[in-house]
């Protein structure tokens, strides 16, 4: 297995495994550890199921991704600037557009599991300010790199959804508001730039530095 493989495991297997965020408010670290250790069950249990059916990887997906993401709150920040010049209907075609890349993305890698080391950290009390929690998760790789990933949660009402998450220090959301505007100017136009929109085009993997991950604990 190659590098970037343990890492799109990881990395796939934590957006799932943070589903039960979504629930009434809780500590946010104990959300995590519960849902991760019911996903990776999940995950074992039903493997060559997933293997075998696409689709049904990506009904998984669809089903533990959705409500954990305030989607709403991201693609806005996604569009950026071009946001307020988006009509109605152009910005809830875009939520769409991009849930639904995403859901492609982690559904293809979801398998790719295969029992690496995944530790939810304490948290500590710079994690909480208001209505936002950090969330810090290790993952190791199969060679020993270990690599964080933090999950910026936003508490609506008695929910905690993802609004963002840091792999290895890369800021995501970043990647895909830069990318978004990449396209923009490439094409020059609010529908085209939505019409060939692919989260996979951010070439996530070949921005983070795993080479670089840290070998110990932070």
């Amino acid at each position: 297995m190659t590098l970037k493989q343990p890492f799109a495991a990881v990395l796939a297997l934590l957006m799932l495994a943070t589903a039960g965020l979504a629930q009434a408010a809780q500590d946010p670290r104990e959300l995590v550890q519960d849902t991760l250790d019911r996903m990776t069950t999940l995950i074992d249990q039903n493997r060559d199921r997933l293997n075998k059916e696409p689709e049904y990887a990506r009904q998984l997906v669809r089903e533990e991704l959705v409500p954990l993401v305030d989607f709403k709150r991201i693609t806005r920040m996604v569009m950026g600037d071009y946001f307020n010049d988006a009509s109605r209907d152009q910005k809830y075609r875009f939520l769409d557009v991009f849930k639904n890349s995403l859901i492609n993305t982690y559904a293809s890698g979801v398998t790719l599991y295969q029992g690496q080391k995944i530790e939810v950290l304490p948290m500590r009390e710079e994690d909480r300010k208001g209505n936002y929690a950090r969330v810090r998760v290790q993952g190791t790789t199969d060679d020993g790199k270990v690599i964080p990933v933090y999950f910026t949660l936003f508490q609506d009402g008695d929910q905690w959804k993802v609004v963002n998450v840091f792999v290895n220090g890369l800021d995501l959301r970043a990647v895909y508001q830069a990318q978004f505007a990449q396209s923009m100017q490439q094409y020059g136009d609010l529908d085209q730039a939505i019409d060939n929109w692919s989260a996979q085009n951010a070439d996530v993997e070949d921005k983070v530095n795993i080479e670089g991950a840290p070998q110990g604990g932070q």
